[in-house]
């Protein structure tokens, strides 16, 4: 068990640690965060211990602050959603910018060790694609009732877009048997979801 830090006050983080935080998100990609230590992170990021208890003083404060600044970021798209499911000018890119910026340089595997050992980290995310589902569903009954979409089940709709997003995404066992990528997944996902939902003339 690595040394706990003594030291009381932080400093502020700033946009240079927000950069070196978030640049370490691909190595992360195939390791077991339960096994890292404050070592491991600080060899990670290129950083000396001592740097990085002057902003953190847990790992799981860490990989808390890397999950709250990837969600502010998507929080910008997901504000793009709500003005365009209030106008019915919905365009599924917008959706699946959320979601590819979400999953750039994050795999299957760390976002289920995330869930698995930081449960704070996690629901941030989770937080964030509770607020996204209630805005799609919304979104597919005004599209229904406005005949935009094909008059199918919005709860079965939503229904999809849960297991793909709270399921899919973290099941590393299926991106075990494909060559496809989390991004490239749900790039596809959201084309087909959106292509077969517009009716044709």
């Amino acid at each position: 068990m690595g040394r706990k830090s003594i030291l009381k006050n932080r400093k502020k983080k700033n946009k240079k640690v927000e950069q070196w935080t978030q640049a370490i998100l691909p190595k992360l990609k195939t390791k077991d965060l339960g096994e890292l230590t404050m070592d491991d992170l600080a060899l990670l990021m290129k950083k000396s211990k001592s740097t990085i208890y002057q902003y953190f003083t847990t790992k799981e404060e860490v990989f808390e602050y890397i999950t709250q600044v990837r969600i502010d970021y998507l929080y910008t798209y997901k504000s793009q959603i709500t003005k365009e499911i209030l106008k019915l000018d919905y365009r599924c890119e917008t959706l699946g910018q959320i979601l590819i910026e979400g999953a750039k340089d994050v795999s299957s595997f760390f976002l289920r060790q995330l869930k698995q050992h930081y449960p704070m980290a996690w629901k941030i995310i989770e937080e964030f694609l509770s607020e996204l589902l209630e805005n799609l569903k919304q979104f597919y009954i005004l599209g229904i009732e406005n005949k935009i979409f094909k008059p199918l089940s919005s709860e079965l709709l939503i229904k999809l877009d849960e297991y793909f997003i709270r399921q899919l995404i973290t099941d590393d066992n299926f991106f075990d048997q494909t060559e496809d990528t989390l991004e490239s997944v749900i790039r596809d996902y959201i084309f087909l979801k959106f292509e077969g939902l517009k009716k044709t003339n």
